[in-house]
């Protein structure tokens, strides 16, 4: 059975309320409890605010490709007349986003939505396939007509048609048995066709132990005294607040120095009149206290410290509050009216609403007899435990199961996405406002591309590769881009469409790399289809393999938009040097990196090249992590080393001046990297230089371009005596020549203060090249002990320790590579890819 849960409830201003808090948390009690069913949830895209909460409620409960997002113009709220076309619309996309899924059950979340919100629900009838369910909270304007829909005409029309779209309803879920009760006695509805699933209060609620600091806090914050009674909840009529000031009052002065305390926000209207009525009754400016608006935590924390808690209200659909306070082991006193009865459960703790006498009495006892207030509270906990919303979530299942059997709706049958959208088309045309312009075409053409996605096809895996695309620069991180996509698009990962792409400056979204792949992957151009805007759907994942750092700010608006609709964002992160050794690098280029990685801290999560990196960036969060509703994944992978699988670069030097055969027949020594400070060169000259001073035979050899920061060093190795003899600095050699100086070579130095992985060495130990490398915890991730180590902190040292090397080496006794583990760039890519699944089905 594949059930879609409308979560338009949790949406609106209503997730402020007790409706968006049951439709969250049944939401989760039925995804938890699906067994071999499916779960999809859809979401409102006009109500974007609420997107990100929903989301990370349902982390490690649903993929997020089982959370679809539909779209429409708005607005759509049915206050304004001249909303009505765009609200049909709206209600036919919403319902074309469903059929898309071919869900067996809908169940709508809150069918009473859509008056002052962007919310669009539509007719039940709408759907002709599936079973269409709903929750039925209460029927408490349609008792109290005069008093919550005659003062607002417009709103009437809007609830008395949501009222009569009840009896179309295949299945109602009751959050009560009063409240299946009531709806049986006032509606012409089948005693099969509404289920009481009940409901349940969060796990935050539950008994805590405060400090004397932590009730000091909550003391001095609110203005309390030791003894308080409380209420929580509304302040609307049937809540009975004026009843309680009195019963209170009657009793204040034969209980001394105890407060009445209302936690919650209320209507400053409310609140005004209630301070009237204490003080007519005699009651002092400090006996009743307005928290206003209060957090979960502060309202635990009240339950907990409280002398009694009251819940006088004489109609509930259930009763949430009473249940909060049991919960957290506080003694509860109540109404015998409506769904009371059935949170509190115990007639010794009710009391008639409608006399004030019967309140005070009951408030006298609890707050005198101990006996009966520790009865109370014991009673209260006992009675929570029957509550869940486990029991809610399966009670709903059960629900489903029973309607689907007698269900003679005709099963869902599967459509391609080009005919969904077709029959969505056809169904806007037939509205007539495609045609007198009531809606705005070209939004319309976006929001049905985007609402439409399908169920079956596999999720896109983009591969950002913009650097690439415009320019490949030989780097380190080039070859990694080169080298992982290459595999990519030729062994693509099972279950995902590889796609590259792009972006570029002056345009805010994302390209296909088609042209850039076809001539990649060494066809002619002619063969390349158009680099077209990109369309993604939820389940699809973005991974940014190269390095944006002047890029990615600019874009967090558009990958915003990407992962509220479902795609999850990752980013490969090479190293956090700059912000390690950040004198290594130019300022401008520090302000970019703090900008970028701050940046990434935002999405779901970093692919490190180490496990070094992966905790130094873990480290960083600590300290530096933004305010954020979703975990944030960090996963770890290896490089690659065959430099054949790395669409490698070809040629020879011209000059034999730069070929290693110019140089001495005397061990000779590679550094391989960009020259820039923290590579070590300027220390490793130095040395080699104390080294050809002691009288060592030994050459040294540097492949890598002129970085930054370093023109003192490249003027010292374009003038040094020994270059040509046993120097060499080769500023640009192919992938090809630099195989060659691997073979040829007899050790790799790794001289880096700091690196992210340190390719270099996985690169030498495929070509058994023993390696010298400073003892970083990352160079001993990668090598292990199949490298000699030395510390840096002394240059003489470092010649030293090159010199105890040198000894090894005539004796052949020196650390060998040959055993040393590495990766090809194959299984590189096949590590990055299960990184990548663990993380998006956490």
């Amino acid at each position: 059975m594949r059930i879609v849960i409308d979560m338009q409830g949790a949406q609106t201003e209503s997730r402020f309320r007790g409706i968006g808090r049951y439709s969250l948390s049944l939401a989760q009690g039925i995804a938890r409890n699906r067994g071999e069913h499916e779960v999809f949830l859809v979401l409102n895209g006009m109500l974007s605010e609420s997107i990100e909460n929903i989301r990370a409620a349902f982390v490690g409960l649903l993929p997020q490709s089982h959370i679809r997002v539909w779209y429409a113009e708005g607005p759509v709220s049915d206050r304004d007349p001249a909303n009505a076309a765009r609200r049909q619309v709206a209600e036919l996309i919403r319902q074309a986003c469903i059929d898309d899924l071919q869900p067996d059950v809908v169940h709508v979340t809150s069918a009473v939505e859509g008056y002052i919100d962007d919310a669009a629900i539509g007719s039940p009838t709408l759907d002709t396939g599936a079973v269409v369910s709903a929750t039925l909270y209460d029927l408490i304007p349609l008792v109290s007509t005069k008093q919550y829909l005659d003062p607002n005409p417009g709103y009437k029309r809007h609830y008395l048609e949501k009222v009569e779209a009840f009896k179309q309803y295949d299945l109602l879920l009751s959050i009560s048995e009063f409240a299946r009760d009531e709806a049986l006695s006032l509606l012409p509805l089948n005693e099969s066709d509404i289920v009481n699933v009940s409901t349940a209060a969060d796990d935050v609620f539950r008994p805590i132990s405060l400090s004397l600091d932590e009730r000091a806090a909550v003391v001095k914050k609110f203005a309390l005294h030791d003894k308080f009674v409380l209420y929580s909840g509304g302040a609307d009529d049937r809540k009975n607040l004026p009843q309680l000031i009195k019963a209170f009052a009657n009793i204040k002065a034969e209980l001394g120095d105890i407060q009445l305390v209302f936690a919650g926000k209320m209507p400053e209207y409310h609140i005004n009149s209630y301070k009237t009525l204490a003080r007519a009754q005699g009651l002092g400016n400090s006996d009743l206290i307005f928290t206003g608006y209060i957090t979960d935590e502060e309202l635990v924390a009240l339950y907990s410290m409280c002398r009694l808690y009251v819940f006088p209200s004489w109609h509930e659909g259930f009763g949430l509050p009473p249940l909060e306070a049991m919960k957290c082991g506080a003694p509860v006193i109540g109404a015998n009216t409506s769904s009371v009865p059935e949170v509190i459960g115990w007639k010794e703790a009710m009391f008639d609403p409608f006399d004030i006498s019967a309140i005070a009495r009951k408030l006298r006892q609890a707050l005198v007899n101990e006996d009966f207030r520790a009865a109370l509270a014991a009673h209260g906990l006992e009675r929570s435990q029957a509550f869940s919303w486990d029991r809610s979530g399966k009670a709903a299942i059960a629900a489903f199961e029973m309607a689907l059997e007698r269900s003679d709706k005709p099963a869902a049958t599967a459509t391609t996405r080009i005919d969904a959208t077709q029959a969505l088309v056809d169904a806007l045309a037939a509205t007539g406002h495609l045609s007198n312009r009531a809606v705005d075409v070209s939004l319309l053409a976006k929001a049905i591309d985007y609402s439409i996605q399908g169920v079956s096809e596999k999720p896109t895996l983009f591969v950002d590769i913009s650097e690439l695309c415009k320019h490949d620069g030989k780097s380190g991180i080039q070859r990694v881009v080169r080298s992982i996509l290459l595999e990519w698009l030729t062994n693509a990962p099972a279950g995902y469409v590889v796609k590259p792409v792009y972006t570029k400056a002056g345009e805010p979204f994302y390209r296909y790399a088609a042209k850039f792949t076809t001539m990649f992957l060494g066809k002619e151009a002619s063969e390349a289809e158009i680099d077209e805007a990109i369309s993604y759907r939820a389940g699809d994942v973005y991974i940014c393999l190269d390095l944006l750092m002047d890029v990615l700010p600019h874009k967090q608006s558009y990958l915003d938009t990407m992962r509220a609709h479902g795609v999850s964002i990752f980013f490969v992160v090479y190293d956090l040097l700059i912000l390690q050794l950040p004198h290594c690098f130019v300022e401008s280029l520090q302000a970019h990196y703090i900008k970028w990685i701050n940046a990434v801290a935002h999405y779901d999560g970093a692919m490190c090249i180490s496990h070094a990196v992966a905790d130094e960036l873990r480290e960083w969060l600590v300290e530096n992590a933004p305010e954020r509703s979703r975990p944030f994944h960090i996963g770890a992978f290896h490089l690659g080393a065959d430099i054949d699988q790395s669409m490698p670069s070809t040629g020879v030097p011209e000059s034999p001046g730069l070929r290693i055969e110019s140089l001495s027949p005397s061990p000779s020594f590679l550094m391989v990297g960009t020259l820039e400070p923290r590579k070590g060169h300027a220390q490793a000259l130095d040395a080699f230089e104390l080294l050809w001073k002691a009288g060592h035979n030994a050459n040294l050899i540097i492949v890598g371009k002129h970085g930054w920061l370093v023109d003192e060093l490249a003027a010292r190795l374009t003038g040094h005596a020994e270059l040509g003899k046993r120097l060499l600095w080769l500023e640009g050699v192919s992938d090809e020549y630099l195989e060659h100086l691997y073979n040829e070579a007899d050790c790799l130095v790794a001289a880096s203060y700091g690196e992210g992985f340190g390719l270099p060495l996985i690169e030498a130990a495929q070509y058994n090249l023993p390696i010298f490398a400073r003892d970083l915890p990352v160079f001993r991730e990668v090598a292990g002990e199949y490298a000699y180590y030395f510390e840096g902190i002394d240059t003489q040292e470092i010649a030293d320790r090159l010199a105890n090397w040198l000894a090894l080496y005539e004796k052949n006794e020196h650390p060998r590579s040959d055993e040393m583990p590495w990766l090809t760039w194959k299984e590189s890519a096949k590590q990055l890819i299960a990184e990548l699944d663990r993380v998006c089905a956490a």
